[in-house]
């Protein structure tokens, strides 16, 4: 089964849904490129509401072709005049007209990716092709030079209603079984955001049915993002810039999130080398996690949120199309059996060290051979000077 988000992505323009205006802009923009007086398009608006995949769509109903670069992969002027240099001025293959996409343009950091956004301005300037940007906040100071150059189209949040009319087609498609309060509360806690109502519905329908108390506890985009989003911005994510934010609004302590991705990494990065980095990166975090406890430095809090969202984002060659089920942490509950489990000897030992006066560490290595002594006729008498339990006796006739 793939990702709602792939599988429903739009084919082309007449699928976009509450985007009209923007979308007749950019289809404008492009289809009358050789006479716009600005030579790139810049979409923005908030996350999820369709500004990459319209021009996905519109590509494939134009027969164009579609060259794609995140802003987050050009970091300084020479890697955006390479992109550039290699893709604004060359023919496609079998001479079909392109367009040339640079998604979340704001990704760009002022401080070291400087020279980038100088560059692109000097590329359009040669131009022969429709260069369409994204960005969700197209106002920031270090874009306030391509705003000029740019052709500025606004794709606003989508209302509640287009969002619930395509969750309740979905579950259609996909017979699955939705209370309609259920429906109405995803589609509401979306607070615009078509991609992450599909991500909440997608995981809320895998048990077949769902019912409203199922989503009832899904945080809205305005109060807590739940770690089953944070984890599908993360392991899926291309864009780093966006995987950095994930855990900004998840309610959850560090070390339990550590113990989501080391649950889950495994079950979305299925290349050996994807895993490999991406558990360095977690072990990484939990090197800083340490110093954090022992030394009490909080600076390092933003290196270890920064190795366990961008560095694990960043540690995949290809993203897994196909949808996968998250599952929590086993490992509290593993932790707690085996502390069931030895929790009797050490404290057997602990006795045995308060009345031999020696270590406990010593002690437990000992324990084994109480176990000899009490089969003797002197059980008695060493039950009572150790002050053994019945359950501790118990355990150690075992």
């Amino acid at each position: 089964m793939g990702l709602y988000t792939i599988t429903y992505a739009p084919r082309t323009s007449a699928q976009i849904v509450g985007q009209q205006l923007g979308l007749a802009q950019l289809k404008d923009f492009v289809l009358r490129y050789t006479e716009q007086k600005k030579k790139a398009a810049l979409i923005y608006g908030p996350i999820g509401n369709g500004k990459t995949c319209s021009v996905y769509a519109l590509a494939q109903e134009l027969g164009y072709d579609l060259i794609e670069m995140n802003a987050s992969d050009i970091r300084n002027e020479a890697a955006m005049r390479s992109f550039l240099g290699s893709t604004l001025g060359q023919q496609s293959l079998f001479f079909m007209p392109k367009i040339i996409l640079v998604d979340e343009i704001d990704a760009l950091s002022g401080v070291h990716d400087r020279g980038a956004v100088s560059a692109l301005l000097k590329a359009l300037e040669h131009s022969s092709f429709p260069v369409i940007l994204t960005a969700n906040d197209a106002f920031e100071s270090k874009l306030k030079s391509l705003q000029k150059e740019c052709l500025m189209i606004h794709f606003p949040a989508l209302d509640y209603a287009v969002i619930h009319t395509v969750l309740q087609r979905i579950c259609t498609v996909e017979k699955i079984n939705v209370e309609d309060k259920a429906l109405s509360s995803l589609a509401r806690q979306a607070d615009g955001d078509l991609r992450s109502a599909l991500i909440d519905l997608q995981i809320c329908a895998t048990q077949g049915r769902i019912i409203f108390q199922d989503v009832a506890g899904l945080s809205d985009r305005r109060r807590k993002s739940s770690i089953l989003q944070a984890l599908a911005i993360i392991l899926k994510s291309s864009s780093i810039a966006t995987a950095r934010f994930a855990l900004d609004n998840v309610d959850m302590d560090m070390n339990e999130i550590m113990l989501w991705l080391d649950a889950n990494v495994h079950r979305e990065y299925l290349s050996v080398a994807d895993l490999a980095r991406a558990y360095e990166f977690l072990a990484r975090a939990d090197v800083f996690q340490g110093r954090i406890k022992r030394q009490q430095h909080w600076r390092f809090l933003s290196y270890m949120t920064d190795l366990l969202t961008a560095g694990i984002s960043s540690a995949k060659d290809v993203r897994n199309a196909q949808f996968v089920e998250y599952k929590p942490t086993m490992r509290i509950l593993q932790l707690w059996q085996a502390k069931m489990k030895y929790g009797q000897r050490k404290e057997i030992a602990a006795k045995m060290a308060r009345q031999g006066h020696y270590s406990q560490r010593r002690a437990v290595g000992d324990v084994s051979h109480l176990r000899f002594f009490l089969r003797g006729k002197n059980s008695a008498i060493i039950r009572k000077e150790l002050d053994l339990t019945d359950d501790e006796m118990e355990w150690l006739r075992r």
